[in-house]
């Protein structure tokens, strides 16, 4: 891993942001505002955090429909060993190997279950936009880079939902365009590439019926409030004066930031972006900065701890998942 180019460059971007977010704010007075919060909030903010996990769940097993019949309680294991994957991991290697993981232990497709992830990846995308632009519009975006950050990400998941709609729309044409530009790989791949491809569009196409297209943007909106709730929650511990509008524009905000390969689950970018949002809102430096590093915190070490957790009681040790590649099998280490 350490002769990774993916991870230099993730470490790099997180120590730049890092940089950024600690510029305007003297340790010392990041140290007395942690010492002044009260952590009872805690408890509540990560129990909240877990429902807002089960919704995501639930929303997974509607688009695994297609690949195999899975419960959210099935696929609740998984789904945090791809959270842990994802905060130890640079550039969200997570995704690869939750989808390694699942097709390994349940005998189901390995790339069918990563479409199904990016599908899921492709609507927390739009959903981060919608609660951004409306979040931003009832409260304010007070700083340009808000703003910078709303315009990207619009264009980028706009771009990114009307070409998956476009190429799935047809699943033999959604083939036949893949295929075409497989014809580039040498004649050996070239197969192995065209059962990967195949597999993969129809897992894509899980939410062209208006059915599961419906539960899906429901519970996309569903877990992803839920978790502005649990840093409201969270919120309450620092005495922040700010309205759930705010906490619903920082996790809009944090989140889109963290698109970009990063390192340790996002570090930096989260915290630069929610130290915005806060300071736009009227909070003090030093009390913004102190609660980005906890509620980032409540999301990366319960999850992390439990996947390693539940990756030891399968069997599968960390150093295995370090490696995840895509080869003619799907998805393996």
């Amino acid at each position: 891993m350490l002769r990774s180019i993916r991870f230099w460059a993730s470490l790099v971007i997180s120590l730049i942001f890092i940089a950024l977010f600690l510029r305007a704010t003297h340790p010392r007075d990041l140290a007395s505002a942690l010492e002044q919060a009260s952590y009872w909030w805690l408890i509540p903010g990560t129990a909240v955090l877990f429902v807002a996990i089960a919704a995501r769940c639930m929303r997974w097993s509607i688009l695994m429909r297609p690949v195999a019949p899975l419960s959210p309680a099935r696929l609740f294991p998984y789904a945090i060993i791809g959270y842990m994957a994802n905060n130890l991991l640079p550039a969200r290697a997570g995704e690869l190997v939750r989808a390694y993981v699942l097709g390994d232990r349940e005998g189901v497709s390995k790339m069918g279950t990563f479409g199904t992830i990016a599908v899921e990846r492709l609507f927390d995308g739009v959903t981060l936009v919608l609660m951004l632009l409306i979040a931003g519009s009832i409260v304010g975006f007070e700083d340009s880079k808000l703003r910078a950050i709303a315009v990207a990400s619009t264009i980028l998941f706009v771009i990114a939902l009307a070409a998956f709609y476009v190429l799935t729309l047809n699943e033999e044409r959604a083939k036949r365009v893949i295929h075409f530009f497989l014809r580039v790989l040498p004649e050996r791949f070239e197969h192995q590439a065209e059962a990967m491809a195949d597999s993969l569009v129809g897992s894509l196409r899980s939410v062209h019926d208006w059915r599961p297209l419906v539960l899906v943007v429901l519970l996309s909106g569903t877990a992803w409030t839920i978790e502005a709730a649990a840093y409201a929650v969270i919120g309450q511990g620092f005495n922040m004066d700010v309205n759930f509008g705010h906490y619903a524009l920082l996790l809009a905000a944090a989140n889109l930031a963290i698109i970009i390969p990063t390192f340790f689950g996002g570090t930096g970018p989260f915290e630069w972006a929610a130290k915005l949002v806060l300071v736009g809102a009227g909070v003090a430096d030093n009390v913004a900065g102190a609660f980005s590093i906890v509620a980032h915190g409540v999301i990366l070490i319960p999850t992390t701890v439990l996947g390693l957790i539940l990756l030891w009681s399968y069997g599968v040790s960390f150093k295995r998942i370090t490696n995840v590649e895509v080869d003619e099998q799907g998805v393996v280490p």
